[in-house]
């Protein structure tokens, strides 16, 4: 039976999106999780930024609070941007962009200021970080500096260095357990066959501790890179909203993120798109990326540079001609910031560039403000952007 009438702190919570839980807090949380499927639900939730009325063990009046809070400060930054120097950078490669991008964010740290950028507190990028949610209730917390070993059906799982490992073995009966990316967080995982899965900040993926003797199937929401192991008699499917991704043993980058399509990079090997609603399959070559379309159904193959959409697991951000809004989600995602725009037409000037991801996201929005000519003000978690003419 589940004891619904464990409570905890917010702050807890709050703390464990950023990596900052002390052994007794993750203790408690854990405990508090494996208590009830509506605090797994609402923690869900609030690991992707959402709301919920299923609220269990917390004061609404509190969250309902800091929510006011954020909103009240965001508003009131709108009329404390400063106009900035105009100054002028052209790119000409991404060869330049890196080094620059250092030395700008060097010459920021020993001057003590952000032309274009207004800093009112230094905001950290993402790390590795995750929720480990088992098929009994259990939960754990994963980082880069957790081990955990667990017996699971008579698997050894372990965590260690940012990556989630499983032991080679079938199943007669698949037993689903579920690993949970919060925003600013990354995470490895490392199925039963061998396969291998990087997932981006704000992603989850429901897996089986060891997969049957025929299909092997995944379903995915947010962003996933994927080496497949091959196996000519069990086929390996990822599962995604109105499509899924038949694998004949590849690597490949999968990204829902994006509004209304899903984005499939094929890197190596071959995969097919396949349309839930119709049946129909689109086959993709190296090098080709599948957009499906949630409203339509339909899929579209294009060339691409495979990088582009990749680079985030070299630990670079890559923008190409990307509208400031598009720009600022996957910032977002990976800083675990709000963003509010002082106008809608900042909302589409565009920005290229190569940006490392591992850096403070006052250096990132520096560069950006630069060439889009727009004005940052950062305040906490919260960005606020203006037209800077």
């Amino acid at each position: 039976m589940e004891k619904e009438n464990i409570h905890i702190d917010w702050d807890v919570i709050s703390k464990s999106f950023r990596g900052e839980l002390s052994g007794e807090e993750r203790e408690m949380l854990e405990s508090w999780l494996a208590a009830s499927s509506r605090h797994r639900d609402f923690y869900r939730q609030a690991l992707k930024g959402g709301e919920t009325d299923a609220i269990v063990g917390m004061d609404k009046g509190i969250l309902a609070a800091k929510k006011n809070e954020l909103m009240q400060r965001a508003r009131a930054m709108k009329g404390e941007v400063k106009p900035r120097r105009s100054l002028k950078f052209v790119w000409y490669a991404a060869a330049v962009i890196l080094p620059l991008a250092i030395a700008v964010g060097m010459w920021m740290n020993m001057e003590g200021r952000n032309e274009g950028v207004i800093v009112a507190q230094r905001v950290q990028p993402g790390s590795g970080r995750a929720v480990l949610e088992l098929h009994d209730g259990r939960t754990y917390f994963l980082d880069t500096t957790r081990v955990v070993e667990t017996g699971i059906e008579g698997n050894l799982a372990k965590a260690e260095k940012q990556s989630l490992v499983y032991a080679k073995q079938e199943a007669e009966e698949l037993v689903y357990n579920k690993v949970i990316i919060p925003r600013a967080g990354e995470y490895s995982l490392t199925l039963s066959d061998g396969t291998r899965v990087w997932l981006n900040s704000d992603s989850e993926i429901r897996y089986p501790v060891a997969f049957g003797k025929d299909r092997r199937t995944v379903f995915l929401s947010g962003e996933a890179y994927f080496e497949v192991t091959k196996d000519a008699v069990r086929p390996f499917y990822v599962v995604l909203d109105g499509m899924e991704v038949k694998v004949y043993g590849t690597s490949f980058n999968v990204n829902t993120h994006y509004q209304g399509k899903i984005l499939t990079t094929l890197i190596e090997g071959k995969v097919g798109i396949r349309v839930k609603s119709t049946g129909a399959e689109s086959l993709l070559q190296p090098n080709q990326m599948a957009e499906f379309s949630l409203e339509n159904k339909d899929v579209k193959v294009t060339d691409v540079d495979t990088y582009y959409y990749t680079a985030w697991r070299a630990g670079e951000f890559v923008f190409q001609n990307e509208t400031v809004e598009e720009i600022m989600e996957r910032l977002c995602r990976w800083y675990d910031t709000e963003v509010f725009y002082a106008n809608d037409s900042v909302k589409g000037k565009r920005f290229t560039g190569v940006i490392a991801r591992f850096t403070d996201v006052a250096d990132v929005l520096h560069l950006i403000g630069e060439t889009a000519t727009v004005q940052f003000n950062l305040k906490g978690n919260t960005i606020t952007v203006s037209d800077s003419r």
